[in-house]
């Protein structure tokens, strides 16, 4: 297991960022897995400004041998594949999200109460595996919109859709979402898809699946981790 990462800031709200993980296990029936996964993002967040967005460059690699079931081996864990015996997958990922928060006039105060979000990005499988062809390219685009009620409720909506160029194939992900604020720089969202489609791959940047989800965000920022102390 090997993990390695590096950032920089290049301005106020602004940084690029690279990291690179390894790991591997066998376990005790002889099974293998390998997981290596690198990358290099830049964001930009500036305190004053409207528009956020986050853009990324992957590599990803799985490799799986002597599986028994559903492609685990000891502490590698879960790998993209869902299948015994022997297989790879290579593929790079390139992808750009964004958030626009435009802002209201709320008594004698500008105030940030509606988002609209937007997601895009190509995957390009490397290789093959079994008697299945990988190789080609896969394209996803995503649309959220939330609109704030009062200080503490947001409402909105999520989709999604896959379109891979080679077999012509296409994903739909869509349903309603509703934002908690519990506490100061803490996001509860909860959401429905209607329809949906697994996508191991950018299930950490989109929930697709069908069915109930919930995410929580939070802010840091120089103040959040104060009370440790860090900074005397």
């Amino acid at each position: 297991w090997l993990t390695f990462g590096a950032i920089r800031q290049l301005g106020e709200g602004s940084m690029v960022g690279t990291g690179f993980t390894y790991t591997a296990a066998r376990g005790e029936d002889g099974a293998y897995t390998r997981i290596m996964d690198g990358a290099l993002a830049v964001a930009h967040r500036p305190a004053a400004s409207d528009f956020a967005f986050l853009a990324k460059l992957q590599y990803r690699s799985d490799t799986i041998r002597n599986a028994a079931d559903q492609g685990e081996a000891g502490a590698a864990g879960r790998t993209l594949f869902t299948m015994p015996g022997d297989a790879r997958s290579d593929r790079v990922i390139a992808s750009f999200s964004g958030n626009w928060t435009p802002k209201g006039r709320d008594a004698e105060a500008f105030v940030q109460r509606n988002e609209i979000g937007f997601f895009a990005a190509a995957r390009h499988n490397l290789d093959r595996y079994q008697d299945y062809d990988l190789k080609g390219t896969t394209v996803l685009g995503g649309l959220d919109l939330r609109i704030g009620i009062g200080d503490r409720i947001e409402l909105g909506g999520v989709a999604t859709v896959r379109h891979g160029l080679q077999d012509g194939t296409t994903s739909f992900a869509v349903g309603p979402q509703i934002g908690i604020v519990p506490a100061r720089d803490v996001l509860l969202v909860l959401g429905y898809n209607i329809a949906g489609f697994r996508d191991p791959d950018f299930s950490g940047a989109r929930n697709t699946e069908k069915g109930l989800f919930a995410t929580l965000r939070m802010k840091f920022d120089a103040d959040s981790l104060g009370f440790l102390g860090l900074g005397r």
